[in-house]
């Protein structure tokens, strides 16, 4: 089939998919609307190869043109045989020649130009041996693994290497300039966490005076008791130096070579970065070269198909970050499609993907949807067509996106301190970061959540024993909901009383939870829902708290408190659900349902003393979002289902008096009045709509009061 052939197909196969709800008569889903300018900016990011540099560059900008992409980010390497190691000077010479018409060319045509830097340290050996090429000190890991591909960033050989590379790379006077995720002490295959070599040890020893050796070293940082101990400490302490260090090395390179470029960073998961000992603020003013303000490129999205409704949870890991350094750094979030076709992830799911990052972080989101082995745009352009015919509606979701700018839901709390006192059971360091809890958790059951401030707070046990007991005491005057683990911690701390537990012990065999407690249960009183999760706990509730539910063994041969509520005498309204959140069991479908839906709903409103900031009704597996603006409410809910949304339910804490006018985004990316019946239920607003939200697809409603 021809290239222009298949095309064709694919257009015309993914045309139903377009729009967000339905087509309006008369409007097309793929054509700008007309005076209108654009909010989004999509950045190609983009391999060129040295030896079809010239016929890739028209055919670059070809696609760009007709794309919407104003924007190109080019990788400094030349595919995988110098790109995923370390090239050689005079080798990164020839590849600057190389890029340096292609740039111009670019720049010609009205494109902007980044350069994405491939390999910093690198990621990974995959089967080369560098050591015949370089003679600096190689990264060895916490069991003792000796990379022979990985430099060691505290080498100073490689430091002046690394600084030289850099300079390169920033004669061609990119506006941005990025440091891929390669730019970390984890994940360097075979190294799994580094680095443990003799110029790391011999710093330690330097800065404690105690000469360890490796063994010694891990021992002592990970499962020494009690933590944190002092060789924990200074570890993250020299690992977050290490790398700040090279930070600052690299962007004085930059700055001394061109002033006028941004400096960019690829992040991964927050929580493992926190156990590398990254100092974000520091690192953050590290890169701010001649006064601009860097830019982050937070991994966003899974890089393929997976199970859909994960996608909640893996787009917290840029969610941690925005509260952190959102008015700091530009986000420009990374959507990744590995590696490159239908096969890796769907039209649909990356569609659904792209628009979330518009709703959460807009305007600019990067774009690795391309294959590396291919010097054309026609082996799979489905992808394309999809950003061609999805531009209009995409500027649609960053217009409400940016008009409603603060977010509102449970605040899943999560800061960036180091896990000082985490107990780790294992001696391997990747074991030490934080496991996630509540993150994506409650969103698939209708919940909208954040990491910005909110009224309820989600506490885990990561997040509690790095608090003092101020602290905790603080937080305890709020509205909370603890998982079983993070309540355990508080009575083991002397925090029983406030939470409204005597005891908090793991529980075995407890397999199903009744509705007892007719208050929370609604409909389902006395009706069961299964409960078989690995990890549950049995709580001895103080007379005064409120027990919601209660956990059965076998045949009834016991049963146990389960889901409680307490009102401390400091004011605050405490819930526990006593699942371990940091075993993944509030990830379990087994965890979810219609009946324990009902009793969260019902507890949180009271932990509230209200409303909620949203919740979508009958609706499993969403990702609902609510942004708050001047006299306006935007609200996304994210269908992660195969399945449709029919006739979308939601409620809403009424900010304003009265009933708003409600509007829906169309497939054109205008707004489009709604008839919808709507109930006020005291703080509450009750919305009913005809809408249908298509199997892994965004809906956007805006409510706006007079």
């Amino acid at each position: 089939m021809s290239p222009t052939r298949r095309a064709f197909c694919l257009s015309t196969l993914l045309a139903p998919a377009m729009g967000l709800f339905v087509e309006e008569p008369g409007r097309s889903a793929g054509r700008e609307p007309r005076g209108r300018s654009s909010r989004v900016n999509y950045m190609l990011r983009y391999y060129i190869r040295s030896e079809t540099a010239a016929q890739q560059t028209e055919g670059l900008i070809s696609n760009c043109r007709e794309n919407h992409i104003p924007h190109v980010i080019l990788f400094s390497g030349n595919h995988w045989d110098m790109g995923w190691n370390m090239p050689k000077i005079d080798e990164a010479k020839a590849r600057v020649n190389i890029l340096r018409p292609v740039v111009e060319q670019l720049r010609s045509a009205g494109l902007q130009v980044s350069i994405n830097m491939w390999s910093t340290l690198g990621h990974g050996d995959i089967g080369r041996d560098e050591r015949g090429r370089f003679s600096w000190q190689f990264m060895v890991g916490d069991d003792g693994t000796e990379s022979h591909a990985i430099p060691c960033p505290i080498d100073p050989e490689w430091k002046r290497h690394v600084s030289q590379l850099y300079g390169l790379f920033a004669e061609l006077e990119p506006a941005i300039i990025y440091i891929d995720d390669d730019f970390r002490l984890h994940n360097h295959l075979p190294v799994a966490w580094g680095c443990f070599c003799p110029l790391h040890l011999a710093e330690f020893a330097r800065r404690t005076g105690r000469n360890l050796s490796r063994q010694e070293l891990v021992q002592r940082v990970l499962t020494a008791e009690p933590q944190p101990t002092r060789e924990r400490v200074e570890w993250l302490r020299l690992s977050g130096d290490t790398m700040l260090d090279a930070a600052r090395i690299i962007s004085d390179s930059v700055k001394q070579t061109s002033p006028g470029t941004r400096m960019g960073l690829m992040c991964s998961d927050p929580n493992v970065h926190a156990a590398e000992g990254r100092p974000w603020l520091a690192m953050l003013q590290a890169f701010s070269v001649s006064g601009h303000q860097p830019v982050l490129r937070p991994h966003y999205a899974s890089y393929n198909d997976g199970v859909y409704r994960n996608a909640a949870r893996e787009i917290c890991m840029m969610r941690k970050l925005q509260p952190l350094l959102g008015g700091k750094m530009l986000f420009t979030p990374e959507l990744e499609n590995a590696p490159g076709t239908r096969f890796a992830k769907s039209v649909q799911l990356t569609r659904m993907q792209t628009a979330l990052s518009f709703l959460l972080a807009p305007p600019d989101i990067t774009l690795d949807i391309h294959s590396f082995d291919d010097t054309t745009f026609d082996y799979d352009p489905a992808i394309d067509i999809m950003l061609r015919n999805s531009f209009s509606s995409f500027n649609g979701v960053a217009d409400w996106a940016l008009e409603c700018q603060k977010e509102r839901g449970l605040q899943v709390l999560w800061d960036d301190r180091f896990p000082l006192h985490r107990k780790v059971e294992v001696s391997r360091m990747t074991s030490l970061p934080a496991p996630p809890c509540w993150e994506g958790a409650m969103d698939l059951f209708g919940f909208a959540t954040t990491f910005y401030p909110g009224e309820v707070k989600l506490a885990s046990r990561s997040y509690l024993e790095e608090r003092s007991d101020d602290e905790i005491r603080s937080i305890l005057k709020g509205k909370v909901l603890l998982d079983g683990d993070s309540a355990a911690h508080l009575v083991k701390r002397g925090f029983g009383r406030e939470i409204g537990l005597a005891n908090c012990e793991p529980v075995a065999g407890a397999n199903y939870e009744e509705m007892t407690n007719k208050a929370f249960a609604g409909k389902y009183w006395n009706q069961d829902e299964t409960t078989v999760e690995a990890h549950k706990y049995r709580l001895d509730p103080a007379e005064q708290a409120i027990v919601v539910t209660r956990m059965f063994g076998p045949d009834r041969s016991f049963n146990v408190p389960g889901m409680t509520l307490f009102a401390n005498a400091s004011g605050g309204r405490i819930g526990i659900v006593p699942q371990s959140g940091g075993h993944g069991d509030l990830y379990m479908v087994e965890f979810r349902g219609w009946k324990r839906q009902v009793a969260l709903k019902k507890m949180l409103e009271w932990i509230n003393q209200g409303p909620l900031p949203l919740f979508v009704e009958d609706a499993p597996n969403v990702f609902p979002i609510r942004r708050d603006g001047e006299k306006a409410v935007l609200l996304g809910i994210g269908n992660l289902s195969v399945d449709p949304l029919l006739r979308v339910r939601f409620e809403i804490a009424n900010p304003f008096e009265g009933e708003p006018r409600i509007e829906y985004l169309a497939a054109d990316g205008r707004p489009a009045h709604l008839a919808a019946q709507m109930s006020l239920r005291g703080r509450s607003l009750y919305v009913q709509t005809p809408v249908r939200i298509e199997p892994l697809s965004l809906g956007c409603f805006r409510l706006a009061w007079a």
